[in-house]
């Protein structure tokens, strides 16, 4: 595969204050995205999802790649 054809095959990365779809769990949140690393995103999720997934502090972790955009900024 050329390199042509592999940029456009990989997928469109989120960036800061775009909200994304990920599955949590068997549960499917929403979340806000707070910061961008290499292989993942730090998303802000509600209170109420982070107590159903018996988190602290409602954030988490989401690897490129296993999120949906839905809204970008």
């Amino acid at each position: 595969m050329n390199k042509e054809n592999s940029l456009s095959s990989e997928m469109e990365k989120a960036g800061i204050g775009d909200v994304i779809l990920f599955d949590r769990r068997d549960n499917l949140c929403e979340g806000t995205v707070f910061l961008v690393r290499d292989n993942s995103v730090l998303v802000e999720i509600s209170r109420e999802a982070a107590k159903i997934l018996g988190y602290e502090m409602p954030n988490t972790v989401v690897r490129h790649g296993n999120y949906t955009i839905k809204a970008s900024c």
